[in-house]
């Protein structure tokens, strides 16, 4: 069998760069980023099967739309899903508007890392977008909405902290000591 092309040779892009092997070992690695995405579609059948509905962008460079499973689908599909799909098709950050207000009170939880935004309202929600980037926001309802990690935290410092001494050590007391930030020249 014979190659259809040479085998590329180049330093940075060529075969002993470039391999699996290299980018098992490199989370930010295009292998990695295909992973999660294949995880994200299989986690949301809604990509597959979803109705589509395009929303009113307010910037023409930014596609907006939701992929939604309805109430009368849900059964065939593990449950009612809906998530929202805001595209950057300029290669400059791009601000926009989206008129969300059908989602009054739903969280955007960001499909990638989980990171929940905040609760969309009446006004026209607001995001700002990297070059070419992209956002999938799995919309949730407010009653089951994830709640705050903050919230759980008990009050005070966490317990693998010392607590600080009774007197306090304010700035004043650093003064002039190494690594304070306030020594003396001179």
């Amino acid at each position: 069998a014979r190659l259809y092309l040479p085998v590329i040779m180049d330093p940075i892009y060529g075969y002993q760069a470039v391999n699996v092997e290299a980018q098992v070992n490199n989370p930010g690695s295009l292998l990695h980023w295909t992973r999660k995405m294949i995880e994200i579609r299989q986690r949301h059948p809604v990509f597959g099967v979803g109705s589509y509905v395009e929303l009113s962008a307010s910037n023409p460079s930014v596609l907006a739309f939701t992929r939604e499973i309805d109430e009368a689908d849900q059964d065939r599909w593990g449950g009612m899903d809906t998530v929202l799909c805001v595209a950057n098709l300029s290669r400059f950050p791009q601000p926009v508007e989206l008129d969300m207000r059908r989602f009054e009170g739903y969280f955007p939880v960001e499909c990638m890392g989980g990171v929940q935004f905040p609760a969309i309202g009446e006004l026209p929600y607001l995001l700002t977008l990297p070059g070419h980037g992209f956002y999938w926001f799995q919309l949730m309802p407010p009653d089951t909405a994830p709640a705050d990690p903050l919230d759980e935290l008990p009050p005070g410092p966490p317990a693998d902290l010392p607590a600080a001494p009774a007197g306090g050590a304010g700035p004043a007391d650093t003064a002039g000591e190494p690594g304070s930030g306030a020594e003396k020249d001179g």
